[in-house]
């Protein structure tokens, strides 16, 4: 694996100029760009920071406000997704190329972290310490699966039978799901049991999904670059609608980040950015365990 290094890959996040008015989202700006294609994207309170990988392995390191993007480690064979982090500073990133979830301590230095997983696509810490993740299994097959990897590495599967296990979230004693090919958004039980649709999108690719602190979930499409937020009465309203592709194009995890949790990150796999905007409403915040 690589040292850590500073790359010179954008000087400063600017609000996007000449956005058409057709284009819906406030205040939609590019954070970085020259990224290789970050699917996940996540805020680190301790470091004040946000993360995403690459699809060369790549873990970057970079400022809300942009600036310099340092490369945390890079690791051999690997092709980084989704992104958690716990209370001591490691980062959780799912690994496809290696087929399991690498832990990446403070020193950069990464390690297979549970058992092996086929597609593991993103990763949510639950208030216990365990660390639930997202089977992806194939497209248009549904053999996707959810998997629960306890603090000591216990690698238990808990479901099967999803169609493209994407985005996950939890909110009090669920675990919230995204199922892309369906689309649609499910619930499970944390302690098990049968699972309940929560929504059901149309004509839309949905990947990441996140909570504001007001109960409202927000869910990002890859396609057609759209973010909802669903309110807790059932409402789903538009958010993040950029028809061009060109200011928040394929839009896949999300993040509430910042201080105040008040900006949401916004990761694109099809392009080399990551862009954020204003939500107008705080992020709730995530279980941050304390992993030794």
């Amino acid at each position: 694996m690589t040292p850590a290094i500073d790359i010179p890959i954008t000087a400063q996040a600017q609000i996007s100029t000449g956005v058409p008015a057709s284009v819906i989202g406030s205040g939609l700006r590019t954070v970085v760009d020259g990224l290789d294609h970050a699917e996940g994207v996540c805020w680190s309170p301790s470091d004040q920071a946000l993360y995403a990988g690459g699809e060369g392995g790549q873990l970057y390191r970079f400022n809300l406000e942009g600036g310099a993007v340092e490369t945390v480690c890079t690791v051999p064979g690997a092709s980084m997704l989704g992104l958690a982090v716990d209370g001591s500073g490691h980062v959780y990133v799912c690994d496809t190329g290696n087929s399991c979830v690498q832990r990446v301590d403070t020193a950069g230095v990464a390690r297979p972290f549970g058992d092996s997983i086929g597609y593991p696509n993103y990763p949510v810490f639950d208030s216990t310490g365990s660390l639930w993740v997202s089977d992806s299994g194939d497209w248009g097959k549904p053999n996707g699966g959810i998997v629960r990897i306890d603090p000591d590495g216990t690698t238990e599967r808990v479901l099967e039978g999803l169609n493209f296990a994407n985005g996950l979230a939890i909110r009090g004693d669920w675990l919230y799901i995204v199922e892309s090919t369906w689309p649609r958004v499910i619930r499970m039980p944390l302690v098990g049991g049968p699972t309940e649709v929560v929504a059901v999108l149309d004509q839309v690719v949905p990947d990441g999904i996140a909570f504001d602190a007001d109960g409202g979930l927000w869910i990002s499409c890859w396609q057609p670059n759209r973010v909802y937020r669903l309110s807790v009465d059932g409402q789903l309203d538009v958010k993040v609608d950029d028809w061009s592709g060109v200011y928040a194009p394929t839009p896949t995890n999300i993040a509430f980040a910042g201080p105040q949790l008040n900006v949401l990150a916004l990761a694109s796999l099809g392009t080399g950015v990551v862009t954020a905007c204003d939500p107008g409403v705080q992020g709730s915040p995530l279980h941050l365990p304390i992993h030794h």
